[in-house]
């Protein structure tokens, strides 16, 4: 478990740029480096907790810390995870009310939003690249992607899950495994 959270703690250290940077972030660590899970396991964990409401980088980090170690694995990753950041945001709470007429605060964190929009289609991008391995699967993540404008997430979510099913029927049938 120690293992686990000085893990997390080092991730949770240098993830920023929201959800799409940290998965890249926690694949190359828990999977390519440490060999601890599958790219599978990360892409499950995103699927299921897309589905529930709340920070989706939290309960990808608790769900992935339960596969590793069960109840306290996912403790113990969320706490790690999350405790760099805690301390970031504290320090930088206390320094905003410290400084908070200075005219470059405002400019960097205007430059840093524009580099986190641009860190998170990166990383997007390199995500669809490797999960959307048909035409079919590319369709149903640009037809989600669209849906996001309009109509809720875990409804897109729900609707892609059942063209999922679909897709790998009809794969399944025309190569003669039904199932």
């Amino acid at each position: 478990m120690l293992t686990l959270w000085w893990a997390m703690l080092r991730l949770g250290a240098v993830a920023f740029g929201g959800l799409g940077p940290t998965l890249a972030l926690l694949d190359r660590s828990l999977v390519a480096r440490r060999g601890w899970l599958t790219s599978t396991d990360v892409r499950d964990a995103l699927t299921y907790t897309k589905a529930l409401p709340g920070s989706t980088v939290v309960q990808i980090v608790t769900f992935l810390g339960w596969r590793l170690g069960g109840v306290m694995g996912a403790l113990v990753a969320t706490f790690g995870f999350l405790l760099p950041a805690a301390v970031l945001m504290t320090l930088a709470a206390a320094g905003a009310a410290a400084l908070p007429d200075a005219a470059w605060v405002d400019g960097a964190l205007l430059g840093m939003q524009v580099a986190v929009v641009g860190l998170l289609g990166h990383s997007m991008v390199g995500l669809l690249t490797k999960e959307a391995r048909t035409l079919a699967l590319a369709a149903v993540a640009v037809a989600a992607a669209a849906g996001g404008f309009f109509v809720n997430p875990a409804i897109v979510v729900v609707l892609a899950g059942l063209v999922g099913v679909i897709v790998d029927r009809v794969r399944r049938y025309r190569g003669g495994h039904r199932g």
